[in-house]
């Protein structure tokens, strides 16, 4: 069995990848290699999947691999898991920089100015919404009620979920977003999210909620968002997905005091931190192990939903 990986995962990130192969030839690098039957990484345009059987994505999101016109029969599988540690770490950065105003002490500092803003939120006692109770979501709850927050979470399936208050379905949403002080969106892209939060919801969002993305641009209209942080209906924004990426040098985000922008690094993999970077090419080693042993395989993705549930699937 051949196997591409043309990740660039580290010498000894790779080594535990050939270990994991158990024989199995492994072939390095960006060029494809068209007899692969394992690609693990993001497949190069053009290359021939007639061989393939499994597609070990080295991200989360999958949703330009369920547009690739990968076959049906290849098995796709992400890195669930490995992310949530350090995104909601960001989220829980953004928070209190937004809440303690510390970006603009930051500036007064630049200025030399001594001044007490009197603009600050604590977290004590307050309700986050949080939609998307995976591993992102899941790690970022328990930090929040760390902080002694009530946190409640909108998912597919409304089972019992670590870290959790409570969990509702997205029928819920419209009566839990009337309630929120912080709204958390970590979920993927997929028909069923796509402007799932328009002008309507932000209008329903408590007086004064602080709102942050995760998850992707195509969940929010930004014209909406945009209005609503305008008006004051929100108290601030953190963002790290766009709808267009780059976002445009024109969007009145960019000189908002109120809202922090990054470029899409909240969960940031190769060339980062070594401890994300472990973590994938954990996931990968196993699910390679697995497939190779003819076992159940970690996070599959549900063609039809367009995620996977953590864990293991047949």
């Amino acid at each position: 069995m051949k196997i591409w990986v043309n990740a660039p995962f580290s010498g000894e990130n790779m080594e535990l990848i050939k270990r994991a192969a158990n024989g199995c030839e492994v072939v390095c690098g960006g060029e494809c290699v068209p007899d692969a039957e394992i690609i693990v990484g993001q497949p190069a345009g053009g290359t021939d999947f007639s061989r393939l059987k499994l597609l070990q994505s080295t991200n989360a999101g999958v949703e330009k691999l369920l547009a690739a016109g990968i076959p049906e029969n290849v098995v796709i599988a992400n890195v669930t898991g490995a992310f949530g540690e350090v995104i909601s770490e960001y989220i829980i950065a953004g928070i209190l920089s937004l809440c303690r105003g510390l970006f603009r002490y930051r500036e007064n500092q630049r200025r030399h100015i001594w001044q007490d803003l009197r603009q600050e939120k604590m977290l004590l006692g307050k309700n986050a919404l949080i939609l998307g109770c995976g591993d992102i979501g899941s790690s970022t709850a328990k930090k929040l009620r760390a902080f002694g927050m009530n946190v409640t979470g909108i998912r597919r399936c409304t089972k019992p979920t670590e870290g959790f208050d409570r969990v509702f379905g997205a029928d819920m949403l419209d009566e839990l977003l009337t309630q929120a002080d912080f709204i958390i969106c970590c979920l993927p892209h997929t028909p069923e999210t796509e402007k799932m939060l328009g002008e309507s919801r932000f209008s329903r969002m408590k007086q004064g909620a602080l709102f942050v993305n995760v998850g992707r641009g195509s969940l929010v209209d930004e014209t909406a968002l945009i209005n609503a942080l305008q008006s004051g209906q929100l108290f601030g924004a953190v963002l790290d997905v766009f709808g267009q990426e780059p976002l445009p040098d024109v969007s009145p985000l960019w000189d908002m005091e109120n809202v922090l922008i990054t470029p899409h690094i909240s969960g940031p993999s190769f060339g980062h931190f070594p401890e994300v970077e472990r973590g994938i090419a954990e996931i990968c080693a196993e699910n390679i192990s697995r497939f190779v042993d003819g076992k159940p395989l970690l996070n599959v993705i549900d063609r039809s939903k367009g995620y996977a549930e953590r864990g293991v699937r047949s």
